[in-house]
């Protein structure tokens, strides 16, 4: 199956040949054609059924017609109708519903029309003047039921169409009862029958499909307008540098993350994490490698991340913070050492060859770790974040390359510092 891209232009130009006014061929390219089968299978399945058993009944219920115009040949018609026609019927009716090719669906239909009107011939069939007058109307009926109402596919209707009027003509040659001018006057009627209601079931094809037409290209521009917006989304809270969410996505995760542990009433903890002498690399080895040094820290942060709802992002320059729910401070102290460990040992990428070397500078990070519980009252985000930001500055302070946590309130105990590795006390 084709994507929207490769189907659009195809759409296109089917759209522009039904829009001219003329004549259109009732079938469009092979990829639209399949396109349109399979989007209208269901409602054309619900048409013929619903449309062909009503018509089927209609049929039956001359039944009363036949009985007030030739009650001699009531039990004829009983046979005709209810034990020929009404099975055909339902068989039909049957492969409607259970079959899924195209062409046996709409020839079983256009074989029980077919069977209909030649029962109409033959119950009509030498009596006397008044009930051949009337087969011709029956039939008229029949033509209008088969595709204006039913509305066999244009194909399918011509071809059962001209059988009928060619079983009408002789019959009308072997009537006994109808004068010549009669004959020819419904015979004349019979034709007109036959070109309006062809004509009737081309229109609404026609119709039909060039409706599809519309409701396909404009759901296809709504969902490349959706997939647009979702592009201009992700592109908006993505940082660019590191692949990681940005300032906007964490601003929206937090408060999402937020009402998600306050509900669950579990602790949420807040890892921030800051590159140590970040300045002084890009010093020494110029801001490209600086930025590799971004890159290789945000990879390695996102492997220390235990779960699907643990969150990292890069909300400013050597900056990132991890959000992890349902995590108290104990197992934070935990990821954060993690982080440490691993930016210690793979944080520092490869220098250049023909790096002139000053002096080496080795990546580190900072980590200060804070742990609240929403469902408390007075548990502030803003305050979570204050408070995990103020213990990695702390950590910084008291050597960088360590970890440091805040107390969990409402404890008021001192920071509790963790150089070089994080134990809680």
């Amino acid at each position: 199956m084709q994507n929207q891209s490769d189907i659009t232009p195809l759409l296109n130009e089917e759209i522009r040949r039904f829009e001219t006014g003329r004549v259109a061929w009732l079938h469009f390219t092979p990829e639209v054609e399949e396109r349109y089968l399979r989007d209208t299978a269901a409602s054309r399945t619900s048409t013929l059924l619903t449309h062909g058993l009503f018509a089927g009944i209609v049929y039956d219920f001359f039944l009363l017609s036949d009985y007030f115009m030739a009650p001699d040949h009531i039990l004829r018609a009983v046979l005709v109708r209810l034990l020929i026609f009404t099975p055909i019927m339902l068989l039909a009716a049957a492969i409607v519903r259970y079959q899924q090719n195209v062409a046996l669906r709409e020839m079983s239909v256009a074989f029980a029309c077919l069977t209909g009107a030649l029962g109409i011939l033959y119950l009509h069939n030498g009596i006397n003047t008044t009930v051949s007058i009337e087969s011709q109307l029956g039939l008229i009926l029949m033509l209008l039921g088969m595709n204006c109402l039913i509305r066999l596919e244009l194909v399918y209707a011509t071809a059962t169409t001209f059988l009928i009027a060619v079983a009408d003509v002789l019959w009308l040659k072997n009537d006994t009862f109808l004068p010549v001018t009669h004959k020819l006057v419904l015979g004349g009627m019979m034709i007109w029958s036959v070109l309006l209601t062809l004509a009737a079931n081309y229109a609404i094809a026609r119709d039909r499909r060039f409706s599809y037409l519309l409701q396909l290209h404009g759901r296809l521009q709504r969902g490349m307008l959706a997939d647009a917006n979702a592009e201009l989304v992700a592109l908006s809270s993505t940082d660019r540098l590191t692949g990681l969410p940005n300032r906007l996505a964490y601003d929206s995760r937090l408060t999402h993350i937020w009402k998600m542990t306050r509900e669950s009433r579990t602790p949420l903890s807040v890892v921030m994490v800051d590159v140590d002498h970040f300045k002084l690399v890009n010093d020494t080895y110029g801001h490209p490698y600086g930025d590799r040094v971004l890159q290789r820290v945000a990879s390695l942060l996102q492997q220390a991340l235990r779960e699907e709802d643990d969150f990292v992002a890069r909300i400013g320059g050597e900056e990132f913070v991890v959000l992890l729910p349902h995590t108290d401070s104990t197992f934070a102290i935990k990821v954060a050492e993690r982080i440490r460990t691993l930016v210690q040992v793979a944080g520092s990428p490869a220098l250049q060859r023909d790096t002139t070397l000053h002096h080496e500078v080795w990546t580190t990070v900072s980590c200060g770790v804070a742990t609240m519980w929403p469902a408390h009252p007075g548990s502030d985000p803003v305050q979570l974040i204050a408070d995990a930001d103020a213990a990695m500055y702390r950590a910084k302070q008291e050597g960088r390359n360590r970890v440091c946590c805040a107390p969990v309130p409402p404890s008021s105990a001192r920071l509790t510092i963790f150089p070089g590795g994080a134990q809680r006390a």
